[in-house]
């Protein structure tokens, strides 16, 4: 992308860790790991609640959403594997750190969701072609309601700790709790208009939900893979670091600004400091320092930045030295 004559590379999804960055990851690896302990207890809960009612009622649609909990459980427990991962600090294999273990794991538990749409849609077509006959009782009115209000809560928390810490593997496992509630509701509309007027649309209601499940875990496996090819760095990082050099009068002008993303606050840059080739270059070296300093503390990026002399025309004195 160009911008003001200079280039802007760039990878994922953008975390910006401010001042006391080990305590901040620390903080977020405790946030990640609690919602995988809560997602693991409540989906464990839903699902022996719809196993149940399964049982019961006869239904293979609630035994499939049973199992569709019993596979979020292990999605929760992805999701604590994931963020121990990401917060392990950077070695010599992985000098960029290991933050992008989250994206994978966000992955991961997309393409769980898909799969579990693919298989909900299977059971329900054959339940479209051999409709079965489903046992009705209060029982079963009050446990699906039970499993649908204990998902919605799930999905709540996923959704407040994915915006609070900005995590895209909390924001997958809150559109797959999301997506509990739609199948459970539709088992649940199921039974209600079942036992209401006779007419058993199991099938269809499953076959309708599956659909959705496929297209929403589609678009968060291509949210999960595009930061992992490289996307365009905010606007909002690039003026910032912008601002920061072109406060320091010493520097003429920069270009060819490089910046790169390897998971939540893993951000790298580089740039050229253009700057007159007759001035003091310890001076020029101190002001540089600055600037990389002050960019890794306000922004929580670190910066290289590479002295281009460059005269009073603005000819470059290294190209001019090429020719």
């Amino acid at each position: 992308m160009q911008r003001n004559g200079f280039y802007v590379a760039a990878s994922p999804k953008w975390g910006i860790v401010l001042p006391n960055n080990s305590e901040n990851g620390a903080a977020r690896t405790r946030i990640g790991f609690a919602a995988g302990l809560f997602g693991i207890l409540t989906n464990f809960a839903a699902f022996l609640i719809k196993i149940t009612v399964g049982l019961i009622s006869g239904s293979v649609t609630v035994a499939a959403d049973a199992v569709n909990s019993l596979t979020d459980a292990g999605s929760s427990i992805l999701t604590m594997i994931g963020f121990r991962l990401a917060a392990k600090p950077a070695d010599s294999d992985h000098p960029f750190g290991h933050a992008r273990y989250e994206q994978i794991t966000a992955l991961i538990i997309s393409l769980v969701m898909f799969a579990v749409g693919v298989l909900f849609a299977k059971s329900s077509v054959e339940k479209i072609i051999t409709p079965e006959e489903l046992s009705i009782d209060i029982f079963t009115y009050s446990a699906l309601a039970a499993a649908i209000f204990l998902k919605a809560v799930q999905a709540a928390v996923n959704f407040y700790f994915s915006k609070k810490i900005d995590s895209q593997t909390l924001a997958a496992a809150a559109l797959d709790s999301r997506n509990d509630v739609l199948i459970t509701s539709s088992v649940l509309l199921s039974v209600i208009v079942m036992g209401v007027s006779g007419i058993n649309i199991d099938g269809w209601a499953g076959l309708a939900v599956s659909l959705f499940i496929i297209w929403s875990s589609a678009v968060m496996i291509k949210k999960a893979v595009s930061p992992m090819l490289g996307m365009k760095p905010p606007e909002s990082l690039v003026n910032a670091i912008s601002d920061i050099v072109k406060s320091r009068p010493e520097v003429r002008g920069f270009h060819d600004l490089q910046i790169h993303n390897y998971g939540f606050g893993a951000n790298f840059a580089s740039l050229h400091a253009e700057v007159d080739p007759k001035s003091d270059i310890v001076a020029i070296h101190k002001v540089i320092d600055g600037i990389e300093q002050e960019v890794k503390t306000k922004l929580g990026v670190l910066l290289t930045i590479h002295m281009d002399p460059v005269g009073a025309g603005g000819e470059d004195e290294d190209e001019k030295d090429k020719d």
